[in-house]
């Protein structure tokens, strides 16, 4: 009796490991891919009129992936790529992740994962910044910029949002957990 309840526990605890690796691979891990593209910054030896001037989507491409936005992937078995939204002043601009390449382009979608929502001066002057994670942190505090999860918490914790709110905000994910919940 006693050894039928040891390999019973035994038993349990290979699964509970089996799952856990298999929880971390799908959902923790951050994809490893062939060769990251880098995005040069655009405003680069520009005064910051200059940049204000020569703002387009490659700033948007450069802030997303300075902010590790290329670590964003499919969910497992899915291909629902990570989908920014990204609202300067009344332009909006719509950056997609495939493969750590981050593509952007001036246009709506209606099926957003997050809405980044700023001014262009915090953009050009994130772009301009030595410490872009910090400048965005910053604006986010100062309510200059916001952040809106728009998709369900499964399928921005499944896509790698989780750092990424968290590094920007300085706040957990759970925080909006309950209002997200509520929208599924």
């Amino acid at each position: 009796m006693k050894k039928a309840i040891f390999i019973v526990i035994g038993i349990f605890i290979v699964l509970l490991l089996i799952a856990g690796g298999l929880f971390y691979y799908f959902f923790m891990r951050i994809p490893q891919f062939s060769e990251i593209i880098k995005i040069e910054n655009p405003a680069q030896g520009l005064s910051a009129e200059q940049a204000r001037i020569g703002f387009d989507e490659s700033y948007i491409d450069y802030i997303i992936f300075a902010i590790d936005g290329w670590r964003l992937h499919n969910p497992p078995l899915s291909k629902d790529i990570p989908k920014i939204k990204v609202i300067v002043d009344s332009e909006i601009y719509v950056s997609k992740i495939t493969d750590g390449q981050i593509v952007t382009e001036k246009k709506d979608i209606d099926k957003e994962d997050i809405i980044i929502t700023t001014n262009k001066e915090e953009m050009v002057n994130a772009v301009l910044s030595f410490e872009i994670k910090q400048y965005i942190k910053n604006s986010v505090a100062e309510g200059k910029t916001s952040i809106e999860l728009v998709a369900g918490y499964t399928t921005l914790f499944s896509k790698g949002y989780l750092s990424l709110y968290e590094e920007m905000t300085g706040e957990s994910f759970t925080g909006s957990v309950i209002r997200i919940f509520r929208q599924e």
